[in-house]
């Protein structure tokens, strides 16, 4: 999977929690921050990235979560635990 396939799924997924948190959808970009710029709260932020490892079967450490700070970043640490498992 390509990284555009996985920001393309992060944004759908950004997406439906902004409508549940009555965000502004025009602020979901690519390389938007989650917390300053897009205003996902920290438990939005988990919800992403535990809906990220399920849907992408891998395991991301605790230890990178302070690192993935937009979708960008969200995607290139899923392609490159991905790529660790071989997929």
């Amino acid at each position: 999977m390509n990284q555009e396939a996985i920001k393309t799924a992060i944004r759908e997924l950004i997406t439906d929690i902004a409508e549940d948190m009555d965000l502004d959808e025009a602020k979901i970009t690519d390389d938007a921050l989650f917390i300053d710029d897009m205003g996902l709260d920290s438990m939005a932020l988990l919800e992403v990235l535990a809906t990220m490892e399920k849907k992408f079967g891998v395991s991301i450490p605790e230890s990178e979560f302070p690192n993935i700070t937009s979708i960008t970043k969200c995607a290139t640490t899923v392609e490159k635990y991905l790529a660790e498992k071989g997929a």
